[in-house]
């Protein structure tokens, strides 16, 4: 039964990774960035590798500094 229960929760974790690269997807475009934002920082607690797949996911870290920088105010 142990094993059954195993397989489950692999499955389940296996459904969540994928969303997780779903939403590090959708950080690229302005549209969906801020729901993706929303969603990856239910998962920041239960995900533990998150910050290097941010961080190692293509154009993810230069999207957000660019959608940083533009909603910042610009200084006198």
């Amino acid at each position: 039964m142990l094993a059954t229960g195993a397989a489950v929760t692999s499955a389940l974790a296996q459904v969540d990774r994928e969303k997780i690269y779903q939403w590090i997807n959708e950080l690229s475009s302005p549209e969906t960035r801020e729901n993706a934002l929303l969603e990856l920082s239910k998962k920041r607690e239960s995900v533990p590798d998150l910050a290097p797949m941010l961080w190692h996911s293509c154009g993810t870290i230069a999207a957000l500094l660019q959608s940083q920088r533009s909603s910042a105010p610009v200084p006198p």
